[in-house]
């Protein structure tokens, strides 16, 4: 079953096609190293320039986050939770959501020893496209837990995200530099490369 995806990478967004063999996306996410998208679009950060291509694949590891769309699984298999929120600085993005765990569970303490794509509800993500502020709304987001720069309890004072993104936010902490390529007459991917910036064509 294809689904519409949207990803939150380092350097662009990644909009396409996901073929979705798991009972929920988050389980495939968790599962695969590799995302494997059809029927895509990237938009660039730093200047909003969009690329299109028929496929495209990027590893898990350079993903910040993900819309979640499709099923949500088994309802039989969902345990009692508490909600907690959650602010969050991944790369560029800064996040704002509910994290669930079980009652009487501290979440902060407990946040790295979970699955590495971790889901947050009623979840807010801010972030520059062109100079421009976009802050998105969405019923439930996937945060990569081991990009983020911080991650803390949300205050009532915190500033709303549509005011601006945090200052300065940290550049995504990827293993090795990367750059995202697309090849004339070849699918584009990431892949090792000498800088950090952009879809760029060659």
């Amino acid at each position: 079953m294809f689904i519409d995806f949207t990803g939150f990478a380092g350097d662009c967004l990644i909009n396409g096609k996901l073929d979705l063999r798991a009972p929920r996306l988050t389980d495939q996410l968790n599962a695969d190293p590799l995302v494997h998208l059809v029927d895509v679009e990237l938009e660039d950060l730093e200047n909003a320039r969009r690329i299109s291509a028929p496929d495209f694949t990027i590893e898990r590891s350079q993903l910040c986050a993900v819309r979640v769309t499709g099923p949500r699984g088994s309802r039989a298999l969902r345990v009692e939770t508490a909600p907690h929120r959650l602010r969050a600085q991944i790369g560029p993005y800064t996040i704002l959501g509910r994290l669930h765990e079980p009652p009487g569970i501290d979440p902060l303490t407990t946040l790295e020893q979970r699955d590495l794509m971790v889901p947050l509800t009623d979840a807010t993500i801010a972030f520059m496209v062109g100079g421009v502020l976009d802050v998105r709304d969405w019923p439930t987001l996937v945060i990569n837990r081991e990009l983020a720069s911080w991650f803390r309890a949300a205050d009532v004072d915190d500033p709303p995200l549509a005011a601006a993104p945090e200052a300065e936010p940290a550049r995504v902490a990827v293993p090795g530099p990367t750059v995202l390529t697309l090849e004339a007459g070849d699918r584009p991917r990431r892949h090792p490369g000498t800088s950090a910036r952009g879809p760029k064509s060659r």
